[in-house]
């Protein structure tokens, strides 16, 4: 595969009012995260734009990023109604005189309709000059970018922060709106890159990272590692953008005329090295703690479309990426919990012995049907570990009727995976945790998703140090930044685990987000299997 030149189409900069400390904001530490990660450009807006006021923040924004020719500026715009900012015509021309070919909007946020009669006019100005417009997800839905589309065909629109999930919605507004593009950092879906571009052309995919909430490694792993064409796979990660900018109608220069290329650091370590160049991590034991799988063939469920989710499809996903080995659970088994459940993922381990093994599932709302299944299928030895389901089955995990598996748990030093949140109503919180690690010590609690939030994992922390069998799995769509090497150094290394749940979404963002983190190699290695193989009692190598 050709090294590839990456253009970040969605990322903020500055000064901003709920910073997390372990995250950036200075020109200075973008431009050190682009080395390290080989980002050759980003086109960024500015915090203060979309949090204080619009034309203040695009002037800082200017002053700011100048001397950083790798960043490349975005201005937030709206109407002009109120003299806040200029009317359209005035301010598309002074935005190119300075540099700026592109426009983010925030509605929601700043309060504005886009009806014609108050946003017609900026949309036509920027429609006429081909200027792209960014906006997240959160500020305007899938139907309502698709019928702005609509309404000014020649605009091409940018819609930010699109994840899994989404399918049914997308599809049809990609159909009816051929000037609609998605960018990519929230958009995990398994094997999303090759539908998306097999149905809809390679041309409408702009990477994007998420900075400086988002690790920008698992936000680059879908453009190197999904199964497209390596022509189409240089578009989407960067070649797209450069295009949309430089078709703007002016005749000013652009603020940058090709990607530039980005040399390695000295000093890689063998994992980064190998996922630089797209290759399977076939050197390293990779041990995915948290997978899913339905039945064979099946390509969906309730909520969204999921192909390729039986259990063929996982091992396809986890061969292309260089995973060794899964334990799943069935999508059934986390949804209804019954005894079919339990069979569809021992037929997918008896069908990839030496690729998967099953956690079990029971919905303890059903007592008498989980005391024969504990007979069949925990007590005989077929599942290596319980996941629970509190969100859907709404049964608290300290609940007495979780009790006969979290015993079996104890007595085979098995884990338990819990899906991980904040609200008692519909997760495993650590307070849970603490309520249940003291009373069934040798049971091993991994508190899937723990990366979700930085609330959730600095919730977790204390309850972890106490408690030496609560784990951290860090798997959700957030691939929130910085929080493997927090979660590494807060409990230690031999407390953190990978998980990507796929095939929920792909694995590779999540591979990405654990194998980029900046922690030495041997902690990053137990990481990304070692200490799930560890809880398992199993070799930590093929």
């Amino acid at each position: 595969m050709p090294k590839l030149r990456f253009f970040d189409g969605c990322a903020m900069i500055g000064w901003r009012a709920n910073r997390h400390p372990e995250t950036i904001w200075s020109p200075c530490e973008f431009e050190r995260d682009h080395l390290y990660y080989g980002i050759g450009a980003a086109l960024v807006y500015h915090a203060s734009a979309l949090e204080y006021h619009q034309d203040y923040g695009n002037r800082r924004l200017l002053e700011e990023i100048d001397g950083h020719p790798g960043l490349v500026p975005q201005w937030i715009v709206m109407p002009h109604h109120t003299q806040e900012m200029a009317p359209p015509n005035e301010l598309v021309a002074e935005m190119l005189e300075r540099g700026v070919r592109s426009a983010r909007i925030a509605p929601k946020m700043h309060g504005f309709p886009l009806t014609d009669a108050v946003s017609g006019p900026l949309f036509e100005a920027l429609q006429e000059r081909r200027i792209p417009v960014f906006a997240d997800l959160t500020e305007l839905g899938i139907e309502q970018a698709a019928d702005l589309c609509e309404r000014y065909p020649e605009l091409p629109l940018v819609l930010c922060g699109i994840a899994w999930g989404s399918d049914r919605q997308l599809e049809p507004a990609l159909e009816r709106a051929p000037n609609l593009h998605v960018e990519t950092h929230s958009f995990q879906g398994h094997r999303a890159y090759e539908r998306f571009v097999r149905d809809f052309g390679p041309d409408r995919l702009i990477f994007g990272t998420g900075l400086p909430h988002c690790s920008p490694g698992a936000a680059m792993m879908m453009s190197l590692y999904e199964q497209i064409d390596d022509e189409d796979r240089q578009k989407v990660a960067g070649g797209n953008l450069l295009r949309l900018l430089l078709s703007v109608e002016t005749d000013r220069p652009a603020p940058i005329e090709e990607i530039p290329r980005v040399e390695p650091p000295e000093g890689d370590d063998p994992i980064v090295a190998r996922i630089r160049r797209g290759e399977p991590l076939e050197d390293e034991y990779i041990f995915d703690a948290h997978g899913h799988l339905g039945h064979e063939g099946s390509k969906g469920i309730s909520r969204c479309r999921l192909p390729w989710i039986d259990g063929d499809g996982l091992v396809g996903t986890m061969d292309r990426l260089g995973i060794d080995r899964c334990i799943a659970s069935t999508w059934s088994g986390i949804t209804h919990g019954d005894p079919a459940s339990n069979d569809i993922m021992l037929a997918a381990v008896r069908r990839h012995p030496d690729r998967l093994l099953a956690y079990g599932t029971i919905n303890p709302r059903y007592p008498s049907q989980a005391a024969e299944e504990m007979r069949r299928v925990f007590r005989s030895g077929k599942v290596v570990g319980y996941k629970p389901y509190p969100p859907r089955q709404q049964v608290p995990l300290p609940d007495a009727r979780h009790r006969p598996m979290l015993e079996w748990a104890d007595r085979n030093r098995a884990p338990v995976l819990c899906h991980g949140g904040l609200s008692a109503a519909g997760a495993v919180t650590p307070d849970h945790l603490a309520t249940v690690a003291p009373l069934y010590p040798n049971a091993r609690f991994l508190l899937g998703h723990a990366g979700s939030s930085w609330a959730l994992a600095e919730a977790l922390v204390p309850v972890a140090r106490r408690w030496g069998n609560i784990y951290a799995e860090i798997t959700y769509t957030s691939i929130t930044y910085g929080l493997v090497e927090y979660l590494v150094r807060e409990i230690g290394r031999e407390r953190v685990l990978f998980g990507s749940d796929c095939v929920m979404r792909d694995a590779a963002p999540q591979l990405g987000w654990a194998a980029w983190a900046r922690i030495p190699l041997e902690d990053k290695r137990m990481v990304l299997g070692g200490n799930i193989a560890g809880i398992l009692r199993m070799p930590p190598h093929r």
